[in-house]
């Protein structure tokens, strides 16, 4: 679930100087290590709480395992040979990531690992529609927020959603990131639906999150 997305709003670049050329590709194997840790930190509020200080390192070992499929929903944006965001889509038909729990466990310890799954449930979406294309995470490194790249991600997952013959893209947003919303809201996002919890709120200091959508294409007839 996205609802812990680092906030990244189109404002032009407030630096000297315009930055470097950014590019969006599809991610590598090795970029497990880079995704690892810039999920860890900008999506600490989601992570921290649930994979402790080992997240950076659990992490990486969970997605390197997912970057080893190539039909894996991992997209990069990459500036001078540096990683700098991220972003994952889900479809219905991608298999679902295996040995998660043993990955996490090598790191955190079993206890630990099976609490964290128990706790990151409370995120999940759901099983997907065919229609669907669902974006699970979205992250931008600190240092480049306000320039764009979020909104360079998501652009670039429009193209995707449509290429894989998706016609509306989803993803959660919690209430209280006003500032995602607001991201979201201006790429074409509507939102549709809240939930309310209140074990999310001990462990992740929201009260909830929104579901948003945006139509990518017209959805195709009977």
């Amino acid at each position: 679930m996205t609802g812990f997305s680092s906030e990244d709003n189109a404002a032009a670049p407030q630096a000297r100087g315009q930055p470097a050329a950014t590019q969006i590709r599809h991610a590598e194997y090795a970029d497990a290590a880079a995704v690892g840790s810039l999920l860890a930190i900008a999506l600490a509020p989601k992570y921290r709480p649930t994979l402790g200080r080992g997240a950076a390192e659990a992490l990486t070992r969970i997605i390197g395992h997912e970057l080893r499929t190539p039909s894996h929903g991992y997209w990069v944006a990459e500036r001078d040979a540096t990683v700098i965001g991220a972003v994952h889509l889900a479809t219905a038909e991608d298999a679902p990531p295996s040995g998660v729990a043993h990955r996490l466990a090598q790191v955190i310890g079993w206890t630990r690992a099976l609490w964290a799954l128990t706790a990151l449930s409370i995120l999940a979406h759901g099983p997907l529609d065919q229609d669907e294309a669902y974006v699970g995470e979205l992250a931008v490194a600190s240092d480049v927020r306000r320039q764009g790249v979020g909104v360079m991600l998501m652009r670039h997952l429009d193209a995707q959603a449509e290429a894989r013959g998706k016609s509306r893209i989803t993803l959660w947003v919690t209430d209280d990131n006003d500032a995602a919303r607001a991201l979201y809201t201006g790429l074409g996002f509507t939102e549709h639906a809240g939930r309310r919890w209140h074990l999310g709120r001990l462990i992740f200091g929201s009260r909830g999150a929104i579901l948003m959508e945006k139509q990518v294409s017209e959805p195709a007839g009977p």
